[in-house]
């Protein structure tokens, strides 16, 4: 269907927003050179001599000239059976030596990372091919070259959001465009959905700042946020680097039937609550040296609270004190409700698999003050034992050092 004038005005701008203001390079057509996964394979290799050179030259000592071609050979094995954001986060093996594909923001001064974020780039191209008849996505969004979130625009003077997932939902999914993204945006000038696998409508979801969207600027449209925040480049590192969970599959058992993996991303009221909070405490540290403030969080049903509170433990366990490696948190505490452990609480926190050792889940009464003793980071227990809790830390000279937060899930 030819793309009408308000549509095409509305992409336009989007696009001059994100070269003025997030200093995003547009790639051409012909810069995609892989065409199979749509890799710009000039700008992977040269992030990685840029960041990586030393690590090149002793795959070079032993494939000469050959030594790229080892890279994109061992790149497309992997993305055989890796999501692709999950190489970009945990690094790719090339005959025995492994390449960083992307270098997160650091969580502390120390960080190996920290010298090498501003080297990361992020380009995008306008009116992506994706077929030899030439069908089109509206915008791809690349770093280092890979492929990472592609977006669907409608004017609502012509077709709305639900046409853009309706779009994503009805094209071949056998081209490795509709794959290798970590995020799939369905937008028009007023409402946002957005999956982490584009096959089916359901897997879309509301990506909206609440039940209207309303522009930050005068001149914008409603849904400056996507284009402002969405997808500035802390915002899709960030994701990358933290936001993204992996939820392995699961094999059918008594009432429960088999689920193939799939990959989580928040939705925005979730990671808005993360920062929020996080930045909170962090200024308050700043401002005063204690971290003792009082939260209220309001989700309505099946809006993903046992979720938001999983990532937001995991923010706070990763905190740190400005310029310094300490943490800024000691233990983050979670408390449900419930007499048992909340079973929603118990299965989302498995999900995150990164934190299988820092958390501890007191399902026994001889469980908290062992992990109490033995500092576990993350404690998980029914509210009922707050003030048991409190009582501990009071008498324990070395508990009353730390600095403990508490998560309560109502």
């Amino acid at each position: 269907m030819p793309k009408k004038a308000p549509e095409l005005k509305f992409q336009q701008h989007i696009a001059d927003f994100l070269v003025r203001e997030h200093k995003y390079g547009v790639l051409e057509q012909t810069d995609i050179t892989d065409t199979e996964h749509f890799i710009a394979e000039d700008h992977l290799w040269a992030f990685l001599k840029a960041t990586q050179n030393d690590t090149l030259k002793k795959l070079a000592d032993d494939y000469g000239t050959d030594a790229r071609d080892e890279v994109f050979k061992a790149l497309r094995k992997e993305l055989a059976h890796t999501p692709l954001w999950m190489l970009l986060r945990h690094g790719l093996k090339v005959r025995g030596l492994e390449f960083r594909l992307f270098y997160p923001k650091p969580r502390s001064d120390e960080s190996a990372s920290t010298s090498k974020y501003g080297d990361n780039r992020i380009t995008f191209r306008p009116h992506f091919y994706f077929s030899k008849t030439n069908q089109e996505i509206d915008f791809v969004f690349f770093l280092n070259g890979l492929p990472i979130v592609a977006l669907e625009l409608k004017h609502e003077k012509n077709q709305t959001v639900h046409d853009a997932v309706e779009q994503f939902v009805t094209r071949d999914h056998t081209h490795k465009i509709f794959q290798h993204p970590f995020l799939y945006l369905a937008a028009d000038t007023s409402d946002i959905m957005a999956a982490t696998d584009p096959r089916r409508e359901q897997n879309f979801r509301w990506h909206n700042t609440g039940l209207t969207n309303t522009p930050q600027t005068a001149s914008e449209y409603p849904v400056e946020f996507l284009y402002r925040e969405v997808l500035a480049k802390e915002q899709l590192l960030e994701a990358l680097s933290f936001f993204l969970v992996r939820v392995p599959r699961r094999e059918a058992e008594d009432d429960k039937p088999e689920r193939p993996a799939f990959t989580l991303f928040p939705r925005y009221h979730q990671s808005r609550t993360v920062h929020k909070v996080a930045d909170d405490i962090s200024a308050q540290f700043i401002a005063k040296s204690d971290i003792g403030h009082k939260y209220l969080i309001s989700h309505s049903a099946g809006s993903g609270k046992t979720l938001t509170i999983c990532w937001l433990a995991d923010r706070l366990h990763s905190l740190y004190k400005p310029g310094t490696n300490e943490k800024l948190v000691n233990q983050v505490f979670i408390l449900t409700d419930r007499k048992s452990l909340d079973t929603n609480i118990k299965d989302e926190i498995e999900n995150f698999t990164h934190l299988k050792n820092v958390v501890g889940l007191a399902r026994k009464s001889a469980d908290l003050p062992r992990f109490l003793n033995e500092r576990k980071p993350i404690i998980i227990t029914t509210q009922q034992k707050f003030a048991w809790v409190l009582k501990e830390i009071e008498k324990n000279p070395e508990l009353k050092k730390l600095r403990q937060q508490f998560t309560v899930r109502l």
